[in-house]
């Protein structure tokens, strides 16, 4: 297996950032993050996208019976009978719970998908999340987080930044809650991007058809 066919590694990295690579497949991933610049330099670019995503899960309380055996695996509680060997730590529980989560979301999806997808993150300057913007072919998607703003008297608009410098592409309306799903415009095919960039407009969007709010964010899109 080719593992430094770009499309191939971006799998693996998400899998193992994500918490879904194991064993000796994970071993040797590392082997190769150790030994080889491309592969670490993809795994980097990957813990940028997802672990701002990780931020955004809601906090989950132990159930009680785990609290207990997590706190006698570190003698703070006297032993009894010995555990199954196919009970997990409790941190591995909820990593793989997050990755689950995350994949399913977003990401398994694209991985297994036979045609380019195109993904992008809006997060705020401190890397918290807000939307997920994924696009196959003419299709775009929009996944709000929970760490959107509600705005109930304006909307957010999504532009797309061509790379030739022609004034910006309205690709629509983002979701304050939940997810939405629009075609890419007629107007924007055949155009490289630069970036995606996110204004606050009036309600229904801008009168104009370019940004006339504060434009709050900007994001990368890449391909995977």
């Amino acid at each position: 297996m080719n593992y430094l066919q770009q499309q191939r590694l971006d799998a693996l990295a998400v899998n193992y950032v994500l918490g879904g690579m194991r064993g000796r497949a994970r071993l040797r991933f590392q082997k190769l993050i150790s030994t080889e610049s491309q592969v670490r330099t993809t795994v980097w670019h990957w813990e940028q996208h997802l672990n701002p995503l990780a931020e955004s899960l809601p906090a989950t309380s132990p159930r009680s019976e785990v609290w207990q055996k997590i706190q006698r695996r570190l003698g703070w509680l006297a032993p009894e009978q010995a555990v199954s060997r196919n009970v997990r730590p409790f941190w591995l529980s909820l990593a793989t719970a997050a990755s689950l989560l995350l994949a399913v979301v977003l990401l398994q999806p694209m991985l297994t998908a036979p045609v380019k997808t195109e993904v992008a993150i809006i997060q705020t300057s401190d890397a918290k999340a807000l939307w997920l913007v994924s696009r196959q072919q003419q299709q775009l998607v929009f996944k709000a987080t929970a760490a959107v703003s509600a705005a109930a008297e304006n909307d957010y608009q999504l532009w797309m930044l061509p790379a030739d410098g022609q004034p910006p592409i309205s690709l629509g309306l983002l979701p304050q809650q939940g997810e939405s799903t629009v075609q890419w415009p007629q107007a924007a095919r055949g155009i490289d991007i630069a970036a995606l960039a996110v204004s606050f407009e009036p309600l229904g969007g801008s009168p104009t058809g370019q940004p006339t709010g504060t434009v709050l964010f900007t994001a990368e899109i890449m391909a995977i």
